[in-house]
């Protein structure tokens, strides 16, 4: 989770310094990493509570999906690396 919130963090600020916005840069990190934050607390909360209520086969189910989902993800960004790389070429 971690690894994904710093990601994230390094592109939103990447793209706001680069639109030429710096004097609102340190508004924008505070905000984003304000954001990670919320995100991950909450997400915390809610994992701790359900998991009390699931049974294993629904959570081994979901983690599934889950994988599934995030090799989709991956696999939309290689796809956006191949088109942004064969732009240059």
């Amino acid at each position: 989770m971690f690894f994904v919130s710093v990601n994230v963090f390094g592109v939103v600020l990447a793209k706001s310094y680069g639109q030429g916005e710096s004097a609102n840069f340190l508004v924008i990190a505070a905000g984003v990493l304000s954001g990670i934050l919320l995100h991950d607390i909450s997400l915390m909360a809610i994992i701790s509570v359900t998991r009390k209520a699931m049974s294993r086969k629904v959570i081994k189910s979901l983690t599934m999906v889950a994988g599934v989902l995030l090799i989709g993800f991956a696999g939309y960004f290689i796809y956006e690396f191949i088109q942004a790389i064969k732009s240059y070429i």
